[in-house]
C-alpha cells in the first residue's frame, strides 16, 4: 500500500469520526411541522451519513467501509462510559440513529463501485 493510499484511508476514517460526532450532537434536534415536532435532526444526520459514505466509496477504494469504521468508532467509544452515552439516549430516536446509521453505512459499502487497481 502506498503512502498516498494510506493517507486517503486515514482521511476517510477521520471524516467518519467527524460525521459521527456531528450526527450524535444533532440527531435529537426537532423541527415543528404543522404543529407537531418531527425528528429533523435525525433525518439530516442519516442523510449526511448516506451522502458522505457514498462519496467516500467513489473517492477511495473501499472508502465507504473505512468511513463506516470511523463512524462506528464514535458510537462505540461513547458507550464505554459506566453511565452510558450522554449524546445518544437509549430511546427510539437514539436507537434509530445508531441502527439506521449502521444500515446506511452497510448499504453504502454494498452499493459502492468496485474500483480496479
Amino acid at each position: 500500500m502506498s503512502a498516498a493510499a494510506a493517507l486517503a484511508r486515514l482521511v476517510v476514517v477521520l471524516l467518519g469520526v467527524w460525521v459521527g460526532v456531528l450526527g450524535s450532537l444533532v440527531h435529537r434536534t426537532t423541527v415543528e411541522v404543522m404543529g407537531a415536532d418531527r425528528p429533523g435532526g435525525l433525518v439530516l444526520s442519516l442523510v449526511t451519513v448516506a451522502l458522505v459514505a457514498v462519496a467516500c466509496g467513489f473517492a477511495v477504494r473501499v472508502g465507504a467501509a473505512w468511513f463506516g469504521l470511523g463512524w462506528t468508532l464514535v458510537l462505540l467509544l461513547q458507550q464505554l462510559q459506566p453511565s452510558g452515552s450522554y449524546l445518544v439516549a437509549a430511546d427510539a430516536i437514539g436507537w434509530t440513529w445508531m441502527i439506521g446509521g449502521l444500515g446506511v453505512c452497510a448499504a453504502a459499502v454494498l452499493l459502492a463501485p468496485r474500483l480496479e487497481r
